[in-house]
C-alpha cells in the first residue's frame, strides 16, 4: 500500500453541549452518578465534558483514509487507539484535524496501517490520537512486518484489581453512539455485520474505549483528569453485553486495566495516565 506519509485534511469538527451530551449518553453514562456530564445545570460551565470526547473529532478522519486509500470498509477493522488529551474540550466548540499516515506494516494477509491525528483549535493544541487500521486482503507487498521501535505491551499486575467497574451496555447502544460521527454500516446493518464476519452489527470500538476511560475517570476521582488512554481491540462487544473495566493501579498518576465482555477480553491491557 503506497500511502506512506500520506495527510490528509485539516477538517474541522463543530460540536454542542447537546453534542457532549449526546456523547456520554453513548459511552454509558448514568444517572445519578453522571448527572454533571448528562446536566448542563451541574456546573457553573455546563456539561462536564467526558474524558475521551476528543476522539469524536478523530472520527472524522476514517472516511477521507477510505476514499484516499480505496479501501473497503467490509475489510476495514479498527486495532488499536490512544489518545494524549492535552486539555479538556469546552461543552461547545471547534477545532482541526489533520491525519498523517505515519506506517505501513505488511502482516501477510493484512496490512496494518498506522495514522496520527492532530486535534487543535484557537488556543492551539488539543489532543493527539494515534490509531492502527487493519486492512484485510492489502498484505503481501513485501513491505516490513511491525515497527521495530515499538514498546513491549504492558503486563497486569498479578494481584486482585484495585477497582472492578461494569457497565450494561442496551441493545441500541451502538445506534446511540453512532450519533457522535461514526456511522459505519457495520454497526448497525445485519447484513454489512455479516459480510465482515460478525454474526451481528457490534459496538464501535471506540465506544468500548470510551466506556472504559469513563470507568477510570469516575474511579481515579473528580479530582483527576485523564491525559492518556491506549488499547488494542481484541474482540467485539455486542449490544446489550455487559462491558468490565478491572483497574489497577500502577503509580499515582498511572493505571492499567483490562477490559472484558461476557468473560472474554475484548481491549488488550489498558494504559492510562492522570493529573490534577
Amino acid at each position: 500500500m503506497d500511502i506512506l506519509g500520506l495527510q490528509l485534511g485539516p477538517v474541522r469538527h463543530t460540536w454542542t453541549e447537546r453534542d457532549a451530551i449526546l456523547y456520554a449518553l453513548g459511552i454509558g453514562a448514568r444517572l445519578p452518578e453522571d448527572l454533571p456530564f448528562l446536566y448542563e445545570g451541574a456546573g457553573a460551565d455546563g456539561p462536564l465534558v467526558a474524558p475521551t470526547f476528543a476522539l469524536t473529532a478523530a472520527t472524522r478522519m476514517l472516511p477521507p483514509l477510505i476514499e484516499a486509500a480505496r479501501l473497503d470498509v467490509r475489510t476495514l477493522l479498527h486495532a488499536t487507539q490512544a489518545i494524549e488529551l492535552l486539555r479538556r474540550p469546552a461543552p461547545e466548540g471547534a477545532c482541526s484535524v489533520t491525519r498523517t499516515v505515519t506506517g505501513v506494516w505488511d502482516k501477510g494477509r493484512a496490512a496494518l496501517v498506522d495514522c496520527v491525528d492532530a486535534i487543535g483549535d484557537d488556543d492551539g493544541p488539543l489532543a493527539v490520537a494515534r490509531s492502527s487500521w487493519w486492512v484485510e486482503g492489502a498484505g503481501g507487498f513485501g513491505g516490513p512486518r511491525s515497527d521495530p521501535s515499538a514498546s513491549a505491551p504492558p503486563v497486569l499486575p498479578e494481584r486482585r484489581p484495585d477497582v472492578t467497574l461494569a457497565v450494561a451496555t442496551t441493545p441500541e447502544q451502538a445506534a446511540l453512539y453512532r450519533l457522535s460521527g461514526d456511522r459505519n454500516p457495520v454497526h448497525i446493518d445485519p447484513e454489512v455485520a455479516r459480510a465482515a464476519g460478525q454474526p451481528r452489527p457490534f459496538l464501535h470500538g471506540l465506544c468500548t474505549l470510551g466506556i472504559a476511560g469513563l470507568g477510570m475517570a469516575r474511579a481515579a476521582g473528580a479530582g483527576r483528569r485523564l491525559t492518556s488512554l491506549a488499547g488494542r481491540f481484541t474482540s467485539p462487544v455486542f449490544p446489550g453485553d455487559d462491558v468490565t473495566t478491572e483497574v489497577w493501579w500502577t503509580g499515582e498518576d498511572t493505571a492499567l486495566a483490562r477490559v472484558t465482555s461476557a468473560g472474554t477480553p475484548v481491549i488488550a491491557p489498558v494504559q492510562a495516565t492522570f493529573a490534577d
